[in-house]
C-alpha cells in the first residue's frame, strides 16, 4: 500500500513552475488496521454466544422467581437483563463495524410506507421512557425501497441518542416531510448540543463527546457511524444541525418512489 500526494508551485504569473510529489509506504499501517478489524470481528463473535446464553438463563430465572412470588429478587434479575441487553447491543455494533469495514454489510431492500414504520418505532420507544414526551409531526409520507430493518436501526439510534443527550429536557420532536422526491426524517432534542468544530466528526467511527461529557454519556461512539454508513449505502443522505447548549437535530433523507408521495 502506498499513499501519494502532489502539490504545484506557481510563479508570479500563476503558471505552474514546479511540482512536488511525496509517496509514503503505508503497508504496515494498513496491516495493523486489518489486524484490528480482524480482532474486533473475532472478539465480537466469541462474546455473542455466552452473552446470548446469559440472557436466556436470566429470563428463565426471572420467570422462576416470579412464580415463587419473589418480586424483589425478580426485579434484580430484570436490572441484570437490562445490562445484558446493553452488552448485546454493543456487540451488535462491533459486528456491524467489522461488516462495514470488510464491505460485507448486507442489505435486503423492501417496499414499505415510511411514516407507518416511524410511528411504530416511536410508540415502542415511548413505552420505555414515560418521562420523555416524543412529539410526532408527520406532514407527508412516502413509499421507499430500502432495507427496512436497517432503517429501524437508524431511526432507533437517532431517537435514543436524542433522549440520552437531553437529560434535562422533557421532550424530543420527530418530524417527517417530503421535498424534492426525498422523504426526510429529523429528530430534534433540547440537550447539550454539539460544538461547530465537532459537527463534521460526529459520524466518524468511535467519535465521542470530548472533555467531561465523555464520562457522562455511555457508549462506544459507533451508533452514528453505523447509521451514516447504512444511509449512504441505501442511497440517502444524513446530517446534523446544532447549536452548543441548545440541542441538536439529526436528519436523514431517502429517495421516495415516484408514485409514493402522499399527504396526511
Amino acid at each position: 500500500w502506498i499513499k501519494s500526494s502532489a502539490k504545484a508551485g506557481y510563479n508570479e504569473h500563476l503558471k505552474a513552475k514546479v511540482f512536488i510529489g511525496v509517496t509514503v509506504d503505508i503497508t504496515e499501517h494498513k496491516q495493523l488496521q486489518q489486524q484490528k478489524d480482524d480482532f474486533l470481528g473475532i472478539a465480537s463473535h466469541e462474546l455473542k454466544t455466552p452473552v446470548t446464553t446469559i440472557k436466556a438463563y436470566s429470563h428463565l430465572l426471572q420467570e422462576i422467581l416470579l412464580q415463587k412470588g419473589d418480586i424483589k429478587e425478580a426485579l434484580l434479575v430484570t436490572k441484570m437483563g437490562t445490562q445484558v441487553n446493553r452488552l448485546t447491543n454493543l456487540i451488535a455494533d462491533l459486528l456491524d463495524v467489522t461488516k462495514i469495514n470488510a464491505g460485507k454489510l448486507q442489505l435486503n431492500n423492501t417496499r414499505f410506507e415510511f411514516n407507518t414504520l416511524v410511528k411504530d418505532i416511536v410508540e415502542d420507544i415511548q413505552n420505555t421512557v414515560p418521562k420523555i414526551n416524543i412529539e410526532k409531526d408527520f406532514n407527508q409520507t412516502g413509499i421507499v425501497y430500502v432495507d427496512k430493518e436497517r432503517i429501524v436501526q437508524v431511526i432507533t439510534n437517532l431517537i435514543t441518542n436524542a433522549i440520552k443527550y437531553s437529560p434535562g429536557a422533557n421532550k424530543i420532536i420527530v418530524l417527517t416531510s417530503v421535498k424534492n422526491k426525498e422523504i426526510i426524517l429529523s429528530v430534534q432534542d433540547f440537550g447539550v448540543g454539539i460544538p461547530v468544530s465537532h459537527q463534521a466528526k460526529v459520524f466518524e467511527k468511535f467519535y465521542r463527546v470530548s472533555g467531561d461529557m465523555q464520562h457522562t454519556f455511555p457508549g462506544l461512539g459507533l451508533g452514528l457511524y453505523i447509521s451514516s454508513e447504512i444511509i449512504k449505502r441505501v442511497g440517502g443522505r444524513i446530517w446534523v444541525n446544532s447549536v452548543e447548549g441548545e440541542g441538536a437535530t439529526f436528519c436523514f433523507a431517502l429517495p421516495v418512489l415516484d408514485d409514493g408521495t402522499e399527504k396526511l
